[in-house]
């Protein structure tokens, strides 16, 4: 076992994100440096994609959480599309011919969430794309930390963001 020295400030966002996803530190760190999974990660499959490559490739808020809302789609098709669904704004566009939706699209700077028939407003602030998020993922039966630790994915600095900071 080694040992390495980092500030209180990374030792407690550290922590928090061990805590939140109920994993050790050292299985947190091996998956932001995209090391090959521990059995203490834990079997969330959510989790594993959050701190996994593929989200974190995303260069921007906007591609991460386009991609969270995929990844919630294509897992759980059902439960996505019901609360799709029961959301009371999305049957004002029923009425809308072809050209009212695109200038809407266009409004909205929607964008289509991948794997899905379904676009998102991309033209939200920050907490409101994480109550957005959040709400679906409560939806469909994610637990409250692992819920809190998607929506803090958004909004977040990233690995690939500092390392363009570095060059």
């Amino acid at each position: 076992m080694k040992t390495i020295e980092v500030s209180d400030e990374v030792h407690a966002e550290l922590l928090r994100l061990a805590a939140e996803t109920r994993r050790a530190p050292t299985a947190v760190l091996a998956a932001l440096l995209h090391l090959p999974a521990s059995p203490e990660m834990g079997s969330d499959p959510l989790i594993h994609f959050l701190v996994g490559p593929t989200l974190r490739e995303k260069a921007t808020d906007a591609e991460r959480y386009l991609a969270i809302l995929g990844w919630v789609a294509e897992r759980q098709p059902g439960d996505f599309r019901e609360y799709i669904l029961s959301l009371t704004s999305g049957r004002r566009y029923l009425g809308l011919n072809r050209d009212e939706i695109i200038a809407q699209c266009r409004h909205n700077q929607a964008r289509p969430i991948p794997g899905t028939p379904y676009w998102a407003i991309m033209n939200l602030d920050t907490p409101t794309k994480r109550r957005f998020l959040a709400r679906v993922l409560e939806f469909t039966g994610h637990r409250p930390e692992v819920v809190s630790f998607a929506c803090q994915v958004i909004g977040r600095p990233r690995l690939a963001a500092l390392e363009q900071d570095a060059a």
